[in-house]
């Protein structure tokens, strides 16, 4: 069998991968029971599920994600260990001070 005959079997096998394989299911067990949690919770309340929850959730958690996302990239191009906490404290009283400049105008 050549390499090409091979790797186009191996890609074939690869994308043809169920989707609710065994495998699949292990592979994004966090994600299912993520998506299993916000449909038991719409079903106890009806609230949880708007437009109004879901952009309020995304507000709240913005402020984490663009953190990780810093800090990721520092700890990806190796360098320097920074502290999350300080970062966040530093970024919430430059915020603040922003915020305050706005509101003297």
């Amino acid at each position: 069998m050549s390499s090409k005959a091979m790797s186009k079997s191996t890609t074939e096998m690869d994308s043809s991968k169920k989707l609710f394989s065994k495998e699949w299911l292990i592979e994004q067990k966090s994600l299912i029971a993520l998506l299993f949690l916000i449909v038991v919770v719409s079903f106890l309340n009806p609230n949880f599920f708007t437009v109004d929850n879901i952009l309020n959730i995304l507000r709240q958690t913005s402020v984490n994600a663009i953190i990780a996302v810093g800090m990721t990239l520092v700890i990806l191009t190796a360098g320097i260990d920074l502290s999350v906490g300080s970062v966040l404290a530093l970024c919430g009283a430059f915020a603040a001070s922003m915020i305050a400049l706005r509101c003297r105008c």
